[in-house]
């Protein structure tokens, strides 16, 4: 039986963005950084969930 390798980018932990806020635009800076975070959080999440539901057989489905 074949387990998919998960790809050591969706394991590996994201760092925080550097908090060096002195404006209102670095502020917003920030919450675009998280933002940018957040979403390349959810595509490995989905990522996961496709790799996953496409193994759902088990094994090599190449025919």
């Amino acid at each position: 039986m074949m387990m998919p390798t998960i790809p050591a980018h969706l394991t590996r932990p994201l760092p925080a963005p550097s908090l060096s806020i002195t404006s209102n635009r670095d502020l917003l800076d920030l919450l675009a950084r998280y933002e940018s975070l957040r979403r390349r959080a959810n595509a490995d999440r989905a990522a996961v969930v496709e790799i996953m539901a496409n193994d759902v057989g088990g094994g090599d489905k190449r025919e």
